[in-house]
């Protein structure tokens, strides 16, 4: 311990007389430790960190798959016959989401709500902080409930936050409802986006055979894995009996529920770290070399040491506690950058997670920061370590001090420097790919034009708008007021519009075909009104839009897309063909009487799926989304909205009002922020080797001196000790890159994943990516050859 407090003090002072090499190998390495620990801390939480619920390992989310859906919502029977008859499940409960109107306030509110049933949240093993959990008798036979849980949250910001609230009384969808208890504030249901207001439980019909729409949780019977709890619902299917005719039986989906959570911020965190993990070795390298030099300026003092008794191991324990030291205190600042570092990284993530999973600078965050500063100390001082410490002493002894230096050329200096260009080379093909994948999904034609539209959702209430007829009044109205109004180029609305995150589908029958389930066909289906198509310039392909003519007596009538036409249709005729939609068997025939371009409806690197779009004054809806495309400016249209909705029904209100540009911007909010990210850690990475570069020639190029001199003194050109200086720096050059384009040819196929409308192997990415590097290295080459050639002989000569 005497040793190291000794080496540790000599260290502090070695550092502090070289301030301008401390403070620049600090923030070098501050930045690279920094970006590590903050994606670590992603990792950790969203990755690594159980859900904060009680054995969160045997939570698993469900899925029936179907013949054309892998990932399909659960009827309600078939819920009840999986809790049934299950063995590999302790207990399963089916959710959903929604929302409801709250009136009898000073002003209509939409709340956020979950449909659940009342085995919910002792499936998740969550309790209320304030009254009971849900009962069976909550959920009467018929689905007239009366009972609601309220958030924490919702408690504190709309109920007041009294300890009354147990039984009070909410006005929810007309009905009134009371609060039986109040979830815990540290709950968070990870599911959606958006935090949950209050929590229904609902009934489970029996009959509802056809009807998929509840997303399913289970936990685990103890002991079981998820490949026999998958077999033992693929039992329980062949129990509860045949399908229905002309279907096949569903088979079952079955990922743990972290697993499920995280699927879509996976690969890009794990791209990321590795991207961070490259500048670090990058970092590491540089910083390597220029411990390297200090080192070899230092030799005779480390050679009197030795001949004074200190032994090998000493003289590198005192090599790596500075390097150590200097990676701590690189450490130190990392963590003070983490701060700011979150905010980025927190764009990347899904909402939802980071409400029970947040990112914060916590122990366990702390702790790898330190682990990784001094492995990085360890990693970066090894090289220097290992050189002082194996050192011939005699021959420096003989030597005066003037005369001690490094060679000029030493091999492991050279070594770091191709290993910096081939890391940074790996990174900038990368992140050219992702670049790349961005221009493509920025390119894609969504098949709608969003400028200049609004939107907003209105949910009526099912007990004031049972009848249709009260439906479409209330929404013809709306369009009709909203036309009046100056500005506005039309008015239109669809039960799930473009890029919303949501959808609904279900089979469809041609009309003379086979019912035969190799005869089964697939759509989207969308229950839309006249003027949505114009609203969002959605082209008509074939046919007509839909128009007043089309009332809830006129002949049944569909328009479909260009993508059910080439599936089902063969790209032939699609006008006069007719289909009965799947909903019931008491659905009529529908004639075809338009066909649409294709739209990206779920996200715009997917392709456009079959859709049906049905009239709305045939099968009116109590959820739509109103769009108004107009002239004037956006806050104007969104104002619009709410007075003439006010005017109609001032009980009804009405959210999710934004202009439609934003849903696009959100679409692209990951994907920018991590081709922002990866842009700025690919420059840091390229200019890390430059600098690495420069620093091995200019050091060449000092110990050379007198060599140089000599050359010049004996007739060299500058000319040729120009080329002599470039000719080194080019062999690294080429080393480095040639190195870099095969470990980058490995290491893209990794990508492919993350990747939209481009080859893991694009031939003029590789190509340009290797040809700027080497340019960059050229002019780092350029400046010490430059510096060379015109230095005097007569002051080389006298140079030692």
């Amino acid at each position: 311990m005497d040793s190291l407090r000794q080496d540790l003090r000599y260290a502090i002072r070695t550092l502090t007389r070289t301030p301008g090499f401390t403070l620049a190998a600090g923030l070098t390495l501050a930045l690279v430790i920094g970006a590590n620990a903050v994606l670590f801390s992603a990792i950790h939480a969203m990755l690594l960190r159980p859900l904060p619920f009680p054995s969160p390992d045997s939570l698993v989310r469900v899925w029936c798959e179907q013949d054309s859906v892998t990932h399909a919502s659960v009827s309600p029977p078939e819920l009840l016959g999986w809790r049934e008859h299950s063995k590999g499940f302790s207990q399963l409960a089916g959710f959903g989401r929604t929302s409801l109107n709250w009136t009898g306030t000073s002003e209509p509110e939409r709340v956020r709500a979950v449909r659940i049933t009342p085995n919910f949240f002792s499936v998740v093993g969550v309790r209320p902080a304030h009254g009971r959990d849900f009962r069976e008798e909550d959920a009467p036979a018929g689905g007239d409930t009366s009972a609601v849980l309220v958030s924490h949250g919702f408690w504190q910001r709309a109920l007041g936050g009294g300890t009354d609230v147990v039984g009070q009384t909410l006005v929810l969808n007309g009905r009134s409802h009371s609060v039986v208890g109040v979830l815990p504030e540290d709950f968070s249901f990870p599911e959606f986006s958006e935090e949950t207001d209050v929590w229904v439980p609902e009934w489970q019909d029996p009959q509802q055979h056809g009807n998929h729409y509840q997303s399913v949780l289970g936990r685990l019977a103890p002991g079981t894995t998820l490949e026999a709890a998958r077999a033992d619902l693929e039992r329980v299917a062949e129990i509860i009996g045949e399908p229905e005719p002309g279907q096949s039986r569903h088979t079952v989906r079955l990922k743990g529920w972290q697993d499920h959570l995280t699927a879509n911020s996976r690969d890009t965190l794990w791209m990321l770290w590795a991207a961070v993990g490259f500048v670090l070795l990058i970092a590491c390298a540089n910083v390597a070399n220029l411990m390297l030099v200090r080192t070899m300026s230092r030799q005779r003092d480390g050679a009197i040491r030795a001949a004074l008794g200190a032994s090998q191991g000493r003289r590198l324990q005192q090599s790596l506690v500075e390097s150590v030291l200097l990676s701590l205190f690189g450490g130190v600042l990392g963590v003070l950058l983490m701060l700011w570092g979150l905010e980025l990284v927190r764009t990347l993530l899904p909402a939802s997670m980071l409400r029970v999973a947040p990112l914060e600078l916590n122990g366990t965050v702390l702790g790898f920061s330190a682990l990784l500063s001094v492995g990085t100390g360890l990693l970066f001082g090894m090289a220097p370590a290992m050189h002082a410490s194996g050192m011939n002493v005699l021959p420096l002894l003989r030597q005066s001090g003037s005369a001690v230096g490094a060679r000029a050329g030493h091999p492991l200096r050279s070594a770091l420097v191709m290993v910096q260009l081939a890391l940074a080379l790996v990174l900038m093909v990368g992140t050219g790919l992702i670049v790349r994948s961005l221009q493509n999904v920025q390119a894609v034609d969504p098949g709608f034009d969003a400028e200049g539209v609004v939107a907003a959702r209105l949910t009526l209430a099912p007990d004031t708008y049972a009848e249709d007829t009260r439906k479409r009044a209330f929404f013809d109205g709306i369009a009709e007021r909203l036309m009046a109004r100056p500005g506005v180029e039309a008015v239109g609305f669809i039960n799930d519009a473009p890029l919303g995150g949501s959808g609904s589908g279900g089979d469809f029958f041609l009309e003379g075909g086979s019912a035969s389930p190799s005869e089964r066909y697939y759509t989207e289906y969308r229950v839309a009104s006249p003027g949505y198509f114009s609203a969002m310039r959605i082209g008509v392909r074939q046919g007509r839009d839909f128009g007043p003519q089309d009332t809830e007596k006129s002949a049944p009538i569909i328009i479909v897309n260009e993508a059910f036409v080439r599936k089902f249709l063969g790209g032939g005729e699609a006008l006069g063909r007719r289909v009965r939609l799947g909903w019931s068997e008491e659905q009529p025939f529908r004639e075809i009487v338009g066909v649409v371009e294709d739209v990206r409806h779920e996200t715009l690197t997917e392709p456009a799926k079959p859709e049906s779009y049905v009239p709305f004054a045939q099968y009116p809806l109590r959820a739509m989304t109103m769009l108004v495309r107009t002239h004037g400016p956006s806050a104007a249209a969104l104002a619009a909205l709410r007075e003439e909705v006010k005017a109609v029904d001032g009980e009804q209100p009405i959210y999710d009002l934004l202009p439609f540009t934003e849903r696009v911007e959100k679409m692209l909010l990951r994907p920018r922020a991590t081709t922002r990210l990866l842009a700025a850690f690919a420059v840091l990475a390229v200019l890390l080797a430059g600098v690495g570069v420069y620093g091995v020639l200019a050091y060449s190029v000092s110990q050379r001196t007198r060599e140089l001199g000599i050359r010049m003194a004996l007739g060299a050109h500058p000319q040729q000790v120009l080329g002599l200086v470039l000719g080194q720096g080019l062999r690294l050059t080429a080393a480095g890159v040639g190195v870099g384009l095969i470990a980058a040819f490995g290491c893209t196929r990794l990508m492919a994943a993350t990747l939209y409308g481009v080859e893991p192997f694009a031939p003029d990415i590789f190509l340009g990516v290797a040809v700027a590097l080497s340019v960059i290295s050229l002019v780092a080459c350029w400046l010490p050859a430059l510096r060379a050639s015109r230095v005097p002989p007569s002051v080389s000569l006298r140079a030692e």
